[in-house]
């Protein structure tokens, strides 16, 4: 009896020994991926380094496994790299099927389509936001999504501006902002509010209402620095440098530009240098200096060729995948659909067979009729 229960509690201790390192190394994940978060826009490089970290642990769970993808795709297209992006988008496409968790559904199917945002294929991009929304809706406590909701929003902005016009554009972005406002994550919150100002003040800016526009970027910056996300204060710099070039501030203008240049320097964004050197270039030339201007300029081409390539190249394999899956959606219907064709074929044949008896043998007895009626 005694050797009994020795056993048992040996059992019993190798169980908990095993429950407590499981869950010490969930939670060791947990911590790697809140610092691969943390530096997705700031040090994408070291982002995808910690997550893929992540995602090789031993023991990771699924919900793990899916938000260390997550983590890596959006990293990517952080360094618009949208090539690499879609392939960690589709390992997340393929393990969306095992998610049980409705609030991390949500989070993926927003994330995709972000993806898709990127890719300017728009109508599934909606798709996907449309699906996230309605699960959404669904959700009753709702203080706990307000961040998926803002994000959702977001790209519906981003969308429309592109589809339709800023007016529409800008009722998502506020949206988006009294969303994030309620979020309790001070750097979700944060960096989140800051693209979201910034993004506001590009359609203020195209509207024609400066002041605005400039306020709307202040307040991006303000976010930016209190998310300490260097990227984003140089892109609050760089859409407050384009209102004061509006206004004539070539001077100022430059100033800015050149300190989003040095927080941009360890990023790595093209889209955002290329922004920040066309910028630097038209107000060198608007006062004439065209030793700057001209090095700036080639700066710019520079990098304009280098992002149309590797947008041009991801988003034509994106577009080759779709195609793909369209093309497997139509086999698998005609496999169904194929015998019931087949039956309709043979009906009509047999029907168009019994309709020309049927005329012919009316044509004989009218010819019959005819000659009786003629003798």
């Amino acid at each position: 009896m005694k050797q009994l229960n020795k056993h048992t509690l040996l059992v019993f201790l190798i169980g908990v020994f095993v429950l407590i390192q499981a869950t010490y190394a969930q939670k060791e994940v947990d911590s790697t991926l809140a610092i691969a978060n943390r530096q997705i826009y700031e040090n994408p490089d070291e982002a995808i380094r910690l997550a893929t970290q992540a995602y090789n642990s031993t023991n990771i769970s699924i919900n793990n496994k899916i938000n260390a993808l997550l983590s890596i795709s959006t990293a990517y297209s952080s360094k618009r790299d949208y090539e690499m992006a879609s392939v960690y988008v589709e390992k997340i496409k393929a393990l969306l099927p095992n998610i049980q968790n409705t609030r991390q559904r949500m989070n993926i199917l927003n994330r995709i389509a972000a993806h898709y945002q990127e890719l300017q294929i728009y109508d599934k991009a909606i798709e996907y936001l449309d699906e996230a929304l309605l699960l959404l809706e669904n959700q009753r406590n709702q203080d706990s999504i307000q961040p998926l909701l803002g994000y959702n929003a977001t790209m519906r902005g981003f969308i429309y501006r592109k589809q339709m016009n800023c007016d529409i554009a800008l009722n998502y972005f506020n949206e988006a902002i009294e969303y994030y406002k309620k979020t309790l994550e001070a750097h979700v919150r944060n960096a989140n509010l800051s693209i979201c100002y910034y993004n506001k003040g590009n359609c203020l800016l195209s509207l024609g209402k400066n002041i605005s526009a400039k306020a709307s970027f202040l307040s991006s910056i303000e976010y930016a620095k209190n998310a300490q996300a260097k990227s984003l204060v140089a892109f609050g710099q760089k859409g407050l440098a384009e209102a004061k070039t509006l206004e004539g501030n070539y001077e100022e203008a430059i100033e800015l530009l050149n300190n989003a240049t040095n927080n941009a320097e360890s990023v790595g964004d093209l889209v955002l240098n290329k922004g920040l050197y066309d910028g630097l270039s038209n107000n060198y030339l608007a006062i004439k200096d065209w030793e700057n201007y001209t090095l700036f300029h080639n700066k710019y081409l520079n990098l304009q060729n280098e992002t149309k390539t590797a947008e041009r190249k991801s988003i034509n394999q994106s577009l080759l995948k779709l195609t793909e899956t369209k093309t497997k959606e139509i086999n698998e219907l005609s496999k169904y659909y194929k015998p019931i064709l087949i039956l309709i074929i043979i009906f009509i044949v047999l029907a168009l067979f019994i309709l020309i008896r049927f005329v012919l043998f009316e044509e004989k007895k009218l010819k019959n009729l005819q000659r009786k009626l003629t003798e």
